[in-house]
Formats: structure tokens, sequence, C-alpha cells
């Protein structure tokens, strides 16, 4: 027995025409994991009645991965009086009242492809897109009716409701988020931050690479008071490591000059795992930051550096 489908003023209704398409609904419920069998939600509007929150990414995150752990998934109460239900793991009760609109929000990217409800007589039914979100509205004729919705969506979800009308106590917006969906979003957001993170590592220890332990050469002395002072320094490799203090960040490293041969000659550096790492190996360098009178520096050299007199890094020879 098919769904049977009628057009009223631009709007598409359809009624179940038959018990046994109710039944068919019933069973492609459960199918997909909806609570067809379950017992009816708390009412929406008692659920507006508790306390209210701030419904944005964060919470629903939240709500999923507590869903995750525990199996249970709880519907959140924005402040505006939104009621936000869990998708497939309840059959919500949605409270309406006559002469005013139910709206229901189902998820972004999806469309409807069929409404059924219960009784097409006392009820309104219609559905529009807001920009990629569909929406239903929903309109008593009466209050103290009852009846059921169902509506399918091109993303294979089947939304079932329990529709009751009263005088009071309706709550205007309903919506839906999918648990499931969003702990695979963020467990694959989680997934990518690692393999990021792991990449960055493995880059950052090919740049160190194999330091044999034995033929460090530790033979560095620095003076200064800078705050950048180096808390170690040695040699290895064709590279002099500078184990920098932890409370450095990247954009307050530095520069750093070869004073070897008497002159300053800025060498290239990177900073690494808390090391800045020079190309070369200079007997003596200097680590200089700020300008004029700001200027802060630390004079660093080896044992076995032969000083030459220093000459001014800018001259005005004639």
């Amino acid at each position: 027995m098919r769904l049977k489908n009628t057009q009223h003023g631009g709007s598409r209704f359809s009624a179940l025409s038959s018990p046994l398409a109710t039944m068919l609904v019933a069973a492609a419920l459960s199918a997909l994991g909806a609570t067809a069998n379950a017992a009816p939600t708390e009412p929406s509007a008692q659920l507006a009645a508790h306390g209210s929150q701030r419904i944005d990414k964060a919470a629903l995150e939240g709500a999923s991965l507590a869903w995750e752990r525990t199996g249970q998934a709880a519907a959140l109460v924005g402040e505006d009086g939104t009621v936000m239900y869990a998708y497939g793991q309840s059959r919500p009760v949605i409270s309406c009242s006559p002469l005013h609109l139910c709206v229901v929000q189902l998820q972004h990217g999806e469309k409807v492809t069929d409404l059924s409800i219960g009784d097409s007589v006392r009820w309104r039914v219609g559905s529009s897109m807001a920009g990629d979100l569909p929406v239903i509205v929903i309109k008593p004729v009466a209050s103290g009716l009852e009846t059921n919705l169902t509506v399918t969506t091109d993303h294979g979800r089947i939304y079932y409701l329990t529709l009751r009308s009263a005088d009071d106590g309706y709550v205007p917006m309903v919506g839906f988020y999918d648990p499931q969906a969003i702990v695979e979003h963020v467990n694959a957001q989680a997934t990518a931050r690692e393999a990021t993170a792991q990449a960055r590592k493995e880059r950052q220890e090919a740049t160190l690479g194999d330091i044999d332990p034995a033929k460090l050469d530790f033979a560095y002395t620095c003076t200064g008071d800078a705050p950048f002072k180096p808390e170690q320094v040695f040699s290895a490799n064709g590279h002099v490591y500078l184990k920098m203090p932890s409370n450095m960040v990247y954009r307050d490293a530095p520069a750093v000059f070869n004073t070897s041969q008497g002159e300053k000659q800025l060498i290239n550096s990177r900073l690494v795992r808390g090391y800045d790492i020079l190309d070369g190996l200079p007997m003596a360098f200097s680590l200089v930051a700020g300008v004029g009178s700001d200027a802060q520096a630390v004079e660093c050299e080896h044992k076995g550096h032969t000083r030459h007199a220093l000459l001014p890094l800018f001259s005005s020879g004639n």
C-alpha cells in the first residue's frame, strides 16, 4: 500500500492511506534504528521549561560525545526555547497550539522526499527550505488533538514525531542533531590533528638528525643577562645547538651573528623543539634582539676561539 499525497495551497501534504501503511513505516523506522516501539520522549513543552543553554557547536559536540560514552543522547533546550532532539534516539512529542505554527528543523544538507501525517483533516503540514536547512511547518486546527507524522529525506533518514495540540504550553521551534554523525566528524578531526602533529614531529626529528652523544662538543660559554640567554650550547653534525629558555616563543627569538672573524655576519637559524639550531660551526657568535637603547645581546664563544677585534655591524667609511 503506498502513501497518498495531495496538494494544498502550494505546499505538499500527505496522509497514510491505511493502517497497513502505518505498519510499513514502523517497520522502516525499526530497520533504520529509529525507536518506533519506544515510549514517546518527554513533550517539548515540558522540556522547554527546563534549564536552557546556548546551543552551539560545542554544546552539540558535548552531547554527542556523552552519547558515545553512555548511549544516552540528551535533548537540548536553547536560550530561545528551541528544543533539539538527537536523531534516531527517541520518538519526540511535539507540542503545538491552535492558531500558531510549530516549526521543525531537520538537518543541514538534506531534502524532504515525503511527508505522511495520520490526521490530515485537523492538522496542516507543509515543508520548505531555509537555505540548505529543510523546515517542516505544522498547525493544528483545534486543541486536544494527537496524531503522528513521519518525514523522509534524501539522506535516508526517517523522522517519526508524535504531535499533540493544546491551548498553551506549546514550543514553536524544534530541531534535530545526529550524534553519530557528529562523533564521526569529531573523531575524523582528531585523527587529522594527530596525523599533522606526527608529521611535524617527524620533520623536526629529521632536522635534529641522529646525534651521537659521544661526539657532542659542550666547550661553549655565554655571557649576558638577556632573557633569551641559552641554557645550554653544544655542537654536533655541523651545527650548533642552543637550548633556549622554555618560556621563549618563536616571535621572541633573537637574531644570531657570527663574530668569529671580527665582523658580524648573520647566521641562518631555526627553532626546533626548544633548540635554536645554527647552520655551521661558528667559534663565536652573538644573539641580538631589539634596537638602539632597547637592544639586548648575549655573547657566546668556543674555548678554542682566537679573539679578533670586533668591527661595528654598520660603518660609514669614506
